[in-house]
């Protein structure tokens, strides 16, 4: 039969000794945990960063893009306003063509008209 330790229960192994742990082990994962810790804060530090920088790019976004509309909007009036400013000097254009045409008319009609009289004078030899 095997040899139990004194105050052992019989069947059971014998129990272990807790063994004591020099001091620097403690200061070892100290030392371990602290740059742990240090590289936590600085990946938390560098994912805020980040979500400011994308708040930041996202604001000037919305930004440019409202900036976008103002000067589309500004442009699509400027253009509005040129097409009726267009419009409006091409009738004029066509108002003045057609007064000219009628004044030529009338001048190619009182032309005609003084012709036609001479021409009849001389036929009747009332020249």
């Amino acid at each position: 039969m095997q040899s139990q330790a004194p105050g052992s229960e019989p069947g059971r192994a014998p129990a272990r000794r807790k063994q004591k742990r020099p001091a620097g082990d403690d200061d070892e994962r100290r030392m371990m945990q602290a740059p742990t810790a240090a590289l936590r804060g600085l990946l938390r530090g560098f994912l805020e960063q980040q979500l400011r920088l994308d708040l930041q790019r996202h604001e000037m976004m919305e930004r440019q893009a409202r900036e976008r509309l103002f000067f589309e909007e500004q442009w699509r009036r400027s253009m509005q306003r040129m097409e009726r400013e267009r419009l409006m000097l091409e009738q004029a254009w066509m108002e003045r063509e057609e007064q000219r045409r009628a004044r030529e008319e009338a001048r190619a009609e009182r032309r005609d008209a003084i012709l036609t009289s001479l021409l009849t004078r001389l036929l009747h030899g009332d020249l």
